[in-house]
């Protein structure tokens, strides 16, 4: 997700097509061409510029109205219900790619969980993420936990607090512990009882992408894979 307002400009965007299998913008106002995946003008008067992300979470919709009582949420077209296709994804997974992944572990279409911070990227297999729902990591400097809320509901967060990592483990299906306070950690990776709760503490949101290898590998070259 990314915000569209970029050098002054408030940009309106449109699907312009495909550039290694991963969507393609055109805006209205410049006509200026731009990446998906990366935020990255590749063609047009803005070429080099990128537009700022912005943090973004997918949920199921019971998640999303626990947390966000007040929310939106966006429904199809009424009346064009049949135009819309809910399971596209076994029919694109035959499709050959563009980028060679042959030497890798991981075929081209394996799905993975994307991290990328504190100068490090870093890919998640979902078949890991199912077995092991709450991994602890370092990428860089920075210690993250990763923690899978099933099927694709997943969050990281950067386990510091007050500078020091946090050592956390599951305490319920819905809550982790930390070693150093016995607090409880919800999964907005806040802590909700003990003394970190009576402090307010919440760990910092780190940003996921659910991507396919090929292409996250294409745009993260140097990215490594959990476990491997």
């Amino acid at each position: 997700m990314w915000k569209r307002t970029i050098q002054g400009k408030r940009l309106t965007f449109h699907l312009a097509g495909i550039h290694n299998q991963n969507f393609l913008m055109r805006d209205e106002e410049t006509g200026s061409f731009w990446q998906q995946v990366s935020g990255e003008c590749i063609a047009g008067p803005m070429r080099g510029a990128r537009l700022e992300q912005l943090h973004n979470d997918e949920l199921t919709v019971a998640r999303f109205m626990e947390e966000s009582p007040g929310g939106k949420v966006l429904l199809g077209e009424p009346g064009h219900a049949d135009s819309y296709e809910r399971d596209w994804e076994p029919g694109i997974d035959k499709l050959p790619t563009v980028v060679d992944t042959s030497d890798s572990p991981l075929p081209p279409r394996a799905l993975v969980a994307g991290i990328a911070v504190g100068g490090q990227a870093r890919a998640y297999e979902a078949s890991r993420l199912a077995a092991e729902p709450v991994i602890l990591d370092e990428l860089g400097e920075v210690p993250v936990v990763v923690w899978s809320g099933g099927g694709r509901m997943l969050r990281a967060f950067d386990r510091r607090i007050d500078g020091r990592a946090l050592l956390l483990a599951p305490a319920d299906a819905a809550h982790l512990r930390d070693a150093e306070s016995g607090s409880l950690w919800d999964f907005r990776g806040c802590a909700v009882e003990g003394p970190q709760a009576t402090a307010k503490s919440c760990m910092m949101p780190v940003t996921v992408l659910w991507d396919y290898w090929f292409d996250w590998r294409a745009y993260k070259p140097a990215t490594d894979i959990y476990g491997r």
